[in-house]
């Protein structure tokens, strides 16, 4: 039997019930730390030698509580790390890493939870930390009710998008920095915005709001501000919202700084993907259903289309980079079509298409720290490639415990290989 029917039986169940669902779990060992299965989120650290993979556990074959991980890879050997890459809960989502890259942040959907991993000093491992001690198990280090208590508040249904920023209040007498996580929802209406004081979990607060009908894939920060905008994943609009936070440190509330329609009233969007400029002037919204790049104008913090460019079928997310060129470029993965459509947003159409593999959900950039800021230094793109067999073959089978990889992409405009995929990590 192929895996591909467990995975289309996961995923017509999982749809049925609200992308969630009552699937029958796999009651299997600890997944492998030695591979990836079912990628989705990415992040890369500030000194660029390391990539962090989310591995979702989407057929269900490992146990919930810990069937997923975060893959940590040598970006300079494209060596996976093991013993450094840590377990998660299954249905992971995205991956943040704080403003200093000492915390990572994770969604996972299966327990409505967000990890909190300790980042080590050069990014070359994730661990939960417990009283001074390293381990791969992250049970002690997950939230999902805060405070801890029956009367604690809760991380409503199925956090996907994740966005950190970072705040500063006197707490006690002492100025403490704090994370800000802010979570979309795949269902219901909620918002989500958590506070970790200096990156721990002590102390640490959350609230939500409804804000968004139908839910919301992704969120994004708008540069030069503390506003986080969502699209709407069953609705036409898009919203912008800042947690309010207190003298203590604590999100008191969440309140809506701009509302607008990405598409005509009425339509039911299907949003995927939103980015920004490096001004925060200008807005890029992915989308399904229409299968469309839209270019919207931010004006007194209020996005409004200018633009809606056709794509292909089923896009999965928007991404921003200007080249070492000094050319601006969306990069759009076509989950169906294999390919990542890159959009040249001045010229407002598709310039290019790199072929990269089967279902190309998710891409992020070298370090502009390290990377990417001359034409001939080097400059890559990472693509997750949901369910691309590793060895080569269009599906995986039950035979195999592994399904997914990463393709690996030139951004370099001066390199012969400029766009296209150099490497394939698996």
């Amino acid at each position: 039997m192929k895996r591909q029917k467990n995975f289309a039986l996961a995923i017509a169940l999982a749809l049925s019930m609200g992308m969630m669902g009552c699937v029958e779990e796999y009651q299997e060992e600890l997944p492998p730390r030695d591979g990836l299965y079912y990628p989705i989120g990415l992040e890369v650290h500030p000194n660029g030698r390391f990539l962090y993979v989310v591995n979702s556990n989407f057929d269900l074959r490992y146990r919930p509580d810990q069937g997923g991980t975060v893959t940590v890879i040598d970006t300079e050997t494209m060596e996976l790390l093991p013993s450094a890459s840590p377990y998660l809960p299954s249905f992971g989502g995205h991956v943040a890493l704080n403003e200093n890259a000492t915390r990572a942040y994770v969604t996972s959907r299966k327990r409505d939870q967000v990890t909190v991993l300790t980042v080590a000093d050069q990014g070359q491992a994730l661990f939960c930390e417990v009283d001074g001690e390293r381990s791969s198990d992250t049970r002690p280090c997950t939230v999902g009710r805060l405070p801890d208590t029956r009367e604690g508040s809760t991380i409503p249904r199925d956090p996907f998008g994740i966005a950190v920023s970072r705040t500063e209040r006197t707490i006690g007498g002492v100025s403490t920095e704090l994370d800000v996580v802010h979570l979309s929802h795949l269902s219901g209406e909620n918002v989500t915005a958590l506070t970790f004081p200096e990156g721990n979990i002590a102390g640490a607060t959350l609230r939500s709001g409804a804000l968004i009908p139908g839910g919301g894939n992704q969120l994004a920060l708008r540069p030069g501000t503390q506003d986080v905008y969502v699209v709407g994943r069953d609705s036409n609009r898009i919203e912008g919202f800042r947690p309010f936070i207190d003298s203590r440190g604590a999100v008191e509330a969440i309140v809506r700084v701009a509302s607008s329609a990405v598409v005509r009233q009425g339509t039911r969007m299907d949003a995927r993907g939103i980015a920004f400029d490096e001004s925060g002037e200008w807005m890029y919204v992915a989308s399904r259903r229409p299968n469309a790049l839209h270019i919207l104008r931010v004006t007194n913090g209020t996005p409004q289309v200018v633009t809606s460019i056709p794509l292909e079928r089923r896009p999965s997310e928007a991404i921003y980079h200007r080249g070492a060129d000094g050319v601006a470029r969306l990069y759009v993965p076509s989950y169906r079509q294999g390919i990542i459509e890159v959009i040249d947003p001045e010229l407002e159409a598709v310039v290019d298409t790199i072929e990269v593999g089967r279902s190309p959900y998710y891409m992020v950039v070298d370090s502009p720290e390290v990377h990417c800021t001359a034409p001939g230094q080097r400059c890559w793109g990472y693509v997750s490639l949901f369910d691309s067999a590793p060895d080569g073959e269009r599906r995986c089978d039950d035979d195999a415990p592994l399904c997914g990889q990463v393709a690996v992409i030139d951004l370099d405009p001066d390199s012969e290989t400029f766009h296209t995929v150099i490497d394939t990590i698996e």
